[in-house]
């Protein structure tokens, strides 16, 4: 015989074997037949359901999208504009940006040239200006020299003149110390003088 021992149930002999076989078979078959009936239910319940949906009035969300599809094309339109004013700025300034530098270059090239000039008249002024500076010099030379000479010219004929001078006050005085008549008018002179001194 048997003897089998399920979770504290005690069975033996063939009768228990079977039932031991049978009752877990039952409980399967009635569990599928419960979830079979919930499964049915659930079906109904959600076909009920279904039949009484009613669709949302999606007319205002329609609106709503065509509005924003009217927004979108104006932004489109909006942006496709922006995109060509911003071509045309940008060929703009690159217009701008080249005019610029071919003048940049012509005032470049124009300081160039006149940066020439100015070195080539500066030199031209040193060397003229070296020139003039030595007639100048040769000139003042030339004045000190004829000046010098005039002045030795004039000193000279003043030393003659003086030497005259002198010449013509000697003859006179000589002339004064030889005269007799000058001697008494000496003598007298004296006397008036000195009335007190007594003849020899």
């Amino acid at each position: 015989m048997a003897d089998v021992e399920y979770k504290g149930v005690h069975v033996t002999g063939i009768k228990g074997s079977y039932l031991l076989v049978l009752f877990p078979l039952f409980a399967s078959i009635v569990g599928g037949l419960w979830g079979g009936f919930e499964l049915w239910s659930r079906y109904q319940a959600m076909e009920q359901k279904i039949n009484e949906y009613v669709a949302p009035d999606l007319s205002d969300f329609d609106k709503r999208i065509d509005i924003m599809r009217g927004e979108v094309i104006a932004l489109k339109e909006l942006v496709a504009d922006a995109q060509e004013t911003a071509r045309d700025i940008r060929t703009d300034i690159k217009g701008e940006v080249n005019k610029q530098h071919d003048q940049i270059a012509a005032v470049d090239k124009r300081s160039r040239s006149e940066s020439q000039e100015t070195r080539t008249i500066i030199r031209n002024a040193e060397k003229n200006f070296g020139e003039l500076e030595m007639g100048m010099l040769s000139t003042i030379r030339d004045l000190i020299s004829d000046t010098s000479k005039r002045w030795d010219d004039k000193l000279t004929k003043v030393d003659s003149q003086i030497e005259n001078l002198e010449k013509k006050i000697d003859k006179k005085i000589t002339k004064a110390l030889e005269n007799p008549l000058a001697a008494m008018s000496k003598s007298n002179s004296n006397k008036k003088k000195f009335p007190w001194k007594v003849q020899k």
